[in-house]
Formats: C-alpha cells, sequence, structure tokens
C-alpha cells in the first residue's frame, strides 16, 4: 500500500512539474512576442509603429498628468483648506483628469491615426497595475497599505477613468471600418493602355 502512494506521489509531482514546464514555456514565447514588437526590420523600420508610438505618447501623457497634479497642488490647495477633505480630494483629482482629458482632446484633433489617445492610455493603465501590484507587496504588513489605496484612488484611478473613458469615446466617435481597396471591373484590365 505504501508502495503505491509512493507511485501515486511520483506521478503527480511528475505531472505537476510538467504543467509548470508548459506554463513557463508559454510565458516565455509571450514575452518574446511582446518584446518583439519594439524591434525593427532589417529595412530599418518599426515591427509595430503602433505599439511604439503609443508607448512613447504615454510617457507624455504621464508627464502632462504630473505637471496637471503640480498646478492643481501649488495654486488650488490653499483656496480648498476649509473644505472637507474628499471633497478637495475629488476636485483636485477632476481638476488634474481635466488636464488629461484636454490633452486627449488635442491630440485626437491632431493626429490621423484615432486609436493613438487610446493607446496611450492604456500603457498608462498598464503602469498603474504595476505600480499597485508593487506597492502592495512593498507595504504588505505595515499600517501603510490603507493611506496608499486612499491616495492612489484618489490621484491615479479617478485621472486614469477620465482619460480612458474620453479617448474611448473619442476613438468610438471617430472610428471608421478600414476600407478595403475596390477590385477593379473585369472589363477595366482589358481597356487599360500599355
Amino acid at each position: 500500500m505504501a508502495k503505491r502512494d509512493d507511485m501515486d506521489r511520483q506521478i503527480y509531482d511528475a505531472e505537476k512539474e510538467r504543467r509548470s514546464e508548459e506554463r513557463k514555456k508559454r510565458w516565455e514565447k509571450r514575452e518574446k512576442k511582446f518584446w518583439r514588437t519594439f524591434l525593427f526590420t532589417e529595412e530599418g523600420k518599426p515591427k509595430s509603429g503602433f505599439g511604439i508610438y503609443t508607448f512613447c505618447l504615454s510617457f507624455v501623457y504621464l508627464a502632462f498628468y504630473m505637471v496637471g497634479f503640480q498646478l492643481v497642488t501649488e495654486y488650488l490647495t490653499e483656496p480648498m483648506a476649509a473644505w472637507p477633505v474628499k471633497l478637495a480630494n475629488l476636485c483636485q483629482a477632476l481638476l488634474a483628469g481635466a488636464f488629461g482629458v484636454a490633452l486627449v482632446w488635442v491630440l485626437h484633433k491632431l493626429l490621423s491615426d484615432k486609436r493613438l489617445a487610446l493607446g496611450g492610455h492604456l500603457w498608462l493603465a498598464v503602469y498603474a497595475v504595476a505600480v499597485l501590484i508593487y506597492m502592495l507587496f512593498a507595504l504588505r504588513g505595515s499600517g501603510a497599505t490603507g493611506a496608499f489605496l486612499t491616495f492612489y484612488g484618489w490621484f491615479v484611478v479617478i485621472p486614469l477613468c477620465l482619460g480612458l473613458g474620453a479617448s474611448y469615446l473619442m476613438y468610438r466617435r471617430d472610428w471608421r471600418p478600414p476600407q478595403r481597396p475596390e477590385e477593379e471591373p473585369a472589363w477595366r484590365k482589358y481597356t487599360k493602355r500599355r
């Protein structure tokens, strides 16, 4: 009986190790596929222009949000000091988010590819999730987790949701399905002059 249990345990461990190896290979494949989008072709062109443009645009958004928070904090903290804390925080977060929405609107009007504004905000969402996960692990066991989550909710989630919502609505409004090139009628190829 003990031999059978030992054999079952070995089979279970071998199966678990095999699944772990398969999972690791899948993640390595995904990782390589992700980083390949930032590489260049033999002609020197980026493989994924959209990925590179939105990645760079996300840093523009990040800088713009920081400037917005700096301006809001510098000029509105004193006038809002008598307000209730939640109302003052909400107003500051909404005003900083309005800076981001204004930038989204300007870039949406200027750029021909209407997906770029939304793509930049999607990168910001990825950064925000990464920061949240890192900070939750870093603050684990300390009393600062609640304070961080409050700060994160007011000053990351609200402006990011405003920017994502605005860019998505503008994208949906202006989105047009790609036009397929119309084929020429068969009779047309016989009438072309050489």
